[in-house]
C-alpha cells in the first residue's frame, strides 16, 4: 500500500526512533510498602475532569501548596496557567494575521482539545478539605488574574502568598484567621510572586519584592526590588525588611527578575542558624544566607548580614550553572533552584524552564505555518538543550561550605523528561522528592512521529482531524498562509486513512537510509568541491599567462559547490538531529511526574514514574504530612489538579525504624547465591545474576536486598 503523508513523515526517522510510546501503568504499592488513595473525585481517571471540587473543574489545575489547621486542609490553587499562557503569547502573532481564535484553533489541533480555553482569566480559589467529613469547599476566590503559590500555617492563622503574570496586579500575603475571615496583610507591586517563606527565630518570614524600597542614589533601577520580610508577632500588617535588592547585588538586575515565570526570591529555608534564600538567574540559580549580624560581620541597614554561598561570585559553589556556558541568556537550564532542610542537612535542587522551551518550539512551528523562513534548529534549541541537562540534588557540606551533588539521585533523572525537581517534603522520617515531567507537552511537538498518535482511540483521531480542518479553513479564509490551501487538499485523504486504519504499518527503512545519506552527501560534496576549488586557484596563481581550461573548470565547480551548499543549507541537519533526539526521548520515556523517597539522603526508591498512572499529572508541587499519611497535590492543566493520600504500611515503618541499612531493607529477604536468577532494580531494569551494587531488588515479585 502506498505510504500516506503521515508515514512519509515517520519514514524520515531511523528505526530506533520509532518504537511505540510506553503507556503508563498502575503503580505497584505492595512492593514498596505504602497505600495510595485518590481523595478528589476518586471515580475519575485519566482524561476525565477532576480539579478537586465534586463534579470537577478543569480550571483548578494546580494544587500549589497545602496547609493544615485542625481538621481542615487548605489548598492554595492556581487557575489554568496553560490557558493563560496561550492568551499571553497569542498577540505576538497578530502581525502575521493569526488572531486569538486562530491561535486557539491551532492549540486545539495540536493538543486535541486537552487545554481548556479560558478568556476570562478568573482568579484562583482557596479550597478547604475536611479530613473528617471528606468535604471540599471553595472558601475564597481571588481577583481576575491572581493565583496562589504558597500556603503556610503560623500560630493560629494560615497565610497565603499570591502570584500574577500581570504586572499591573499587586502581589499580596493573605491571612485566614480563626473566625474564617480573610485579610490582605501585605501588598506590593513590581513582583511576580510572593511564594518563599520559612519560620526563623519565632517569626514568620516571606520573601519576594517590596515596592516601598527606595533605590539608592547612583544605582540603576533593579529589575525587582528584592526583599526578605519578617512579620511582626504583635501586628500582622507590619512586615519589616531584613534584606533588600542591595543584598542580592547583580542578581537584582538579571532580566529573569522581571519575567512572569520567575519570582524575585524562590525559596527560603532555616538551617544552622541562617536563613537560606534562592534567587533565579540566567547564569544559574543563586543561593544566599543571612542572619542578624554578629560581631565582626558587616551589617546592612536592617542589622542583618547576607552573603552569596552559591553562584557566580562566592568563589566556592556554582551548582546552578551546571554545564551551561556563562552568559548564555537564552538558556532555559537551571534558571531556578530551591532549598530544603531534612534531618539537619540542607539540600538544594534545580529547575529548567520547560515552558519557555515549549513556547519557543511552538512559536517556530507557527511561524513556519504562516510562511516565515525559520530553521528548526533555532526554535528547537531550547528544548533540546534542556533535555541534555539531568535534574540534580545537592547537599551542603557544612564543614567545607560546598554543595555536593548526590550522584545516586542524578542517575534517576538522566535520560528522562524531568525538567525540574518541583518539591521536597518530609513524612514518616523520609524525604520525598517530586518532579515536573515534560513528556505530555513535548509530545505535542513530535506527535506525528513518536507514534502516540496511533495510541489514540479512533474517536480521538477523528476529533483531531476535525481540529486540523478548523485550523486550515481559518488560514485559507484569512489568507494567512499559502501552504494552507495545499494542506487542505490533502486533508480528506488523511481523514479517510485515519478512519480506515487503526494499526501502524512498517516504516520503510530504505527511505530512512536514503534520507540520512542525502544529508551526508550534500555536506560532503560541498566540502570536497571547496578543497578542489582552492587547489585550482593555487594552480592558476602559480601559472604564467591565462589558463582558460582551468578557469572554465573553476567556474563550473563554483556552480556545483553553490548548488550543493544550497541543498545542505535547506536540510538544516542540526535541526533534524535535535528533532530526532527530542522525538526519541518522548518515545522512550514514561510520562507523568516522578516521585522518589529516601531515608538517608543517599539511597532512593521510586514511588511512581507515571504521575500515579495519569500522564496528564505532569507535576507534583505540594506535600502535607499528617497523622493519617502524606497528602500529595498534583498539577494537571488539562483536566484539573488532584489530591492523593499516601500512607506507609505499619510493618514497613516499624522494620525501617529498627536500623539495618536505613533504606527499607531490614526485614526483607537477602539475595541468594543463584547466579542464574534475573533480578530487577527499582527502576524496572533487569539484571542477570547477583547485582554488583548494594540495594533493594525485585526477585519473583518480592523485595530482596543485596548487602
Amino acid at each position: 500500500m502506498k505510504k500516506h503523508l503521515l508515514y512519509a513523515l515517520m519514514a524520515l526517522l531511523p528505526a530506533q526512533y520509532v518504537a511505540a510510546t510506553p503507556q503508563p501503568t498502575a503503580d505497584n504499592d505492595d512492593e514498596l510498602g505504602y497505600t495510595l488513595v485518590k481523595i478528589s473525585n476518586p471515580d475519575r481517571g485519566e482524561r476525565e475532569v477532576d480539579g478537586l471540587m465534586p463534579g470537577g473543574d478543569r480550571e483548578n489545575s494546580y494544587t500549589w501548596r497545602l496547609a493544615m489547621r485542625g481538621d481542615e486542609i487548605y489548598i492554595a490553587t492556581t487557575r489554568n496557567i496553560a490557558s493563560a499562557l496561550v492568551n499571553l503569547y497569542a498577540p505576538q502573532f497578530a502581525a502575521s494575521g493569526i488572531t486569538l481564535d486562530t491561535f486557539w484553533a491551532m492549540i486545539n489541533a495540536v493538543t486535541n482539545g486537552d487545554i481548556p480555553r479560558n478568556d476570562a482569566n478568573e482568579g484562583a480559589n482557596i479550597i478547604s478539605y475536611n479530613r473528617k467529613t471528606g468535604e471540599f469547599k471553595v472558601i475564597y476566590t481571588a481577583d481576575t488574574g491572581d493565583y496562589f503559590r504558597m500556603a503556610v500555617t503560623f500560630g493560629e492563622n494560615v497565610y497565603f502568598g499570591s502570584y500574577s503574570a500581570n504586572p499591573a496586579n499587586a502581589q499580596y500575603i493573605l491571612k485566614l484567621d480563626t473566625e474564617g475571615n480573610f485579610t490582605k496583610v501585605f501588598q506590593t507591586m513590581g513582583s511576580v510572586s510572593l511564594r518563599a517563606n520559612c519560620e526563623y527565630d519565632g517569626h514568620l518570614f516571606f520573601a519576594g519584592a517590596d515596592d516601598r524600597e527606595e533605590v539608592r542614589e547612583g544605582d540603576m533601577e533593579p529589575m525587582a526590588k528584592m526583599a526578605v520580610l519578617r512579620k511582626s508577632n504583635e501586628d500582622d500588617t507590619v512586615w519589616e525588611r531584613v534584606a533588600d535588592y542591595k543584598d542580592f547585588g547583580w542578581v537584582a538586575y538579571d532580566p529573569i527578575q522581571g519575567n512572569w515565570a520567575g519570582a524575585p526570591i524562590w525559596e527560603l529555608a532555616n538551617h544552622n542558624g541562617y536563613i537560606y534564600a534562592t534567587a533565579p538567574s540566567h547564569a544559574g540559580f543563586v543561593i544566599y544566607k543571612g542572619h542578624p549580624a554578629a560581631e565582626g560581620e558587616t551589617a546592612n541597614e536592617y542589622g542583618w548580614y547576607w552573603e552569596e554561598v552559591a553562584g557566580l561570585t562566592n568563589g566556592i559553589n556554582n551548582p546552578g550553572l551546571s554545564d551551561v556556558p556563562l552568559g548564555e541568556l537564552g538558556t532555559m537550564r537551571s534558571l531556578i533552584g530551591s532549598v530544603y532542610e531534612f534531618k539537619g542537612e540542607l539540600y538544594a535542587y534545580n529547575f529548567d524552564h520547560s515552558f519557555g522551551a515549549e513556547a519557543s518550539a511552538f512559536a517556530g512551528i507557527l511561524q513556519q505555518v504562516a510562511g516565515k523562513d525559520v530553521k528548526a534548529s533555532d526554535y528547537l534549541f531550547y528544548m533540546y538543550n534542556s533535555l541534555q541537562n539531568p535534574q540534580k540534588v545537592w547537599k551542603l557540606n557544612d564543614e567545607t561550605g560546598k554543595f555536593e551533588e548526590l550522584k545516586n539521585f542524578t542517575k534517576l533523572t538522566e535520560g528522562t523528561l524531568n525538567e525540574y525537581i518541583w518539591r521536597m517534603g518530609t513524612y514518616d522520617d523520609q524525604l520525598y522528592i517530586s518532579t515536573m515531567d515534560a513528556g505530555i507537552f513535548y509530545n505535542y511537538i513530535t506527535q506525528l512521529t513518536n507514534k502516540s498518535f496511533f495510541q489514540m482511540s479512533l474517536a480521538e483521531r477523528i476529533t483531531k482531524v476535525k481540529y486540523i480542518a478548523a485550523v486550515l479553513n481559518i488560514l485559507v479564509a484569512a489568507k494567512v498562509s499559502e501552504k494552507a490551501e495545499d494542506l487542505k487538499s490533502k486533508l480528506e485523504t488523511l481523514k479517510s486513512f485515519l478512519e480506515a486504519f487503526t494499526e501502524e504499518e512498517q516504516v520503510d527503512e530504505e527511505t530512512v537510509k536514503k534520507y540520512i545519506d542525502y544529508q551526508k552527501l550534500a555536506m560532503a560534496v560541498s566540502t570536497i568541491i571547496t578543497l578542489e576549488i582552492e587547489a585550482i586557484k593555487e594552480k592558476i596563481a602559480a601559472m604564467p599567462g591565462e589558463d582558460i581550461e582551468s578557469k572554465v573548470l573553476l567556474a563550473a565547480l563554483e556552480k556545483v559547490k553553490n548548488a550543493a551548499e544550497d541543498i545542505a543549507g535547506k536540510i538544516d541537519l542540526e535541526g533534524a538531529e535535535m528533532y530526532l533526539y527530542i522525538n526519541h526521548m518522548v518515545m522512550t520515556n514514561e510520562w507523568g511526574f516522578d516521585l522518589f523517597r529516601t531515608y538517608d539522603g543517599e539511597n532512593f526508591e521510586v514511588i511512581t514514574r507515571t504521575g500515579f498512572g495519569d500522564k496528564y499529572n505532569y507535576g507534583c508541587p505540594s506535600f502535607l504530612a499528617t497523622e493519617e499519611g502524606l497528602y500529595i497535590g498534583t498539577c494537571n492543566p488539562f483536566y484539573g489538579g488532584q489530591l492523593y493520600l499516601l500512607t506507609n504500611k505499619p510493618s514497613d515503618r516499624s522494620d525501617m525504624q529498627k536500623g539495618g541499612n536505613d533504606d527499607g531493607t531490614t526485614g526483607i529477604n537477602e539475595i541468594a547465591a543463584d547466579e542464574n536468577a534475573v533480578y530487577y532494580d527499582l527502576q524496572g531494569r533487569s539484571i542477570k545474576g547477583r547485582p554488583a551494587t548494594k540495594g533493594i531488588y525485585i526477585l519473583n515479585g518480592k523485595k530482596v536486598v543485596n548487602r
